[in-house]
């Protein structure tokens, strides 16, 4: 609830977070020093091309989904990437923690696990993300993404690719608390690639497409026209946005009730069992549910669409950077 008090304040017409304005100064204070400190330190070498996929802005903006989009493309151009991550939440004995299949979502976190889970390359979970860098690095990869980190300025890099919400944009343009900024509109001018996510006709966007559904528990796939909506089907999203997941299902033209949930909440079984009917989830709720889903849980597998006039000029720096790293 208090988060969307905050956020019809961010991002609405509200706005009674402006009574922060003080906290807020405080807060510029302390960014613009740690971002001074970065600039005025000298970047530790690394072996391999590290590229950080973040956000300047509370909340989801679809991170996830392009580093899962961008490292299948690598994949394809004969590349092996690697993933680091905080690893939100993560219950692991000691990091840095490679990801493996006897891991669970609760073990890793949500995000870093559906990365491992969906794309069969080295994740590696670190809250100090410098130490799952120089973990992976020993690794069989030649590249290196970032799932968030961009305000982590002990973890070095070398391309920054900065995502909005193409319809949130920057909110009101504050800082916190007052706005939903972590750092002012003035770093994107300093990142490599500022995409907005779900923005249509622009060179700077990317889309989410819709592919198929899956079951929860039994991870059949079938053709998003070939799964029956029911009367009575529930959604669920516990992501940073859930209203991305309530519009992308109206695009397949299916309006059902959605039951909003914190951004990596932690389900259980007590959580589910007023839903016997069909239920309907993103696949970040879909790798928590496992464990204990009903035959009829559904996810939606999406797939971001990246543009030719991001990816171009985005593989032409990554090239440009292998070969300064290769020498």
């Amino acid at each position: 609830m208090l988060e969307r008090f905050f956020m019809a304040s961010w991002y609405g017409g509200l706005q009674w977070t402006r009574i922060l304005w003080p906290v807020m100064w405080l807060a510029g204070w302390l960014v613009n020093k740690k971002r001074r400190q970065f600039l005025n330190a000298a970047q530790a070498a690394t072996r391999v091309p590290v590229i950080v996929v973040g956000n300047i802005t509370v909340g989801g903006t679809g991170k996830t989904p392009l580093v899962q989009a961008l490292v299948t493309h690598l994949k394809q151009q004969g590349l092996r990437p690697g993933i680091i991550s905080r690893g939100y939440g993560a219950q692991v004995a000691s990091f840095p923690h490679l990801i493996t299949d006897s891991d669970s979502s609760a073990m890793v976190g949500d995000e870093p696990y559906m990365l491992h889970h969906s794309l069969a390359v080295p994740v590696v979970i670190d809250p100090k993300r410098r130490q799952a860098l120089q973990c992976i690095e020993n690794m069989a990869v030649d590249v290196v993404l970032s799932d968030d980190g961009m305000q982590h300025y002990e973890l070095p890099r070398d391309m920054e690719i900065c995502v909005l919400d193409g319809a949130r944009g920057v909110g009101n343009g504050c800082l916190l608390p007052v706005g939903p900024l972590r750092e002012p509109v003035s770093r994107l001018q300093a990142v490599d690639f500022v995409l907005h996510s779900g923005r249509r006709g622009q060179p700077d966007y990317f889309d989410f497409l819709p592919v198929a559904w899956v079951n929860v528990k039994s991870a059949e796939e079938r053709p998003l026209d070939e799964l029956s909506i029911e009367a009575d089907a529930l959604a669920i999203a516990g992501i940073g946005n859930p209203q991305k997941f309530a519009a992308t299902l109206s695009t397949l033209n299916i309006f059902c009730p959605l039951t909003p949930y914190p951004d990596h909440y932690a389900y259980g079984v007590a959580d589910l069992k007023d839903m016997p009917g069909q239920v309907l989830m993103t696949e970040k709720d879909a790798v928590k549910i496992m464990p204990f889903a009903h035959e009829n849980m559904w996810y939606l597998k999406i797939e971001a669409q990246l543009d030719a006039a991001f990816i171009e000029p985005f593989m032409k720096k990554l090239r440009d950077v292998l070969e300064q790293k290769n020498g």
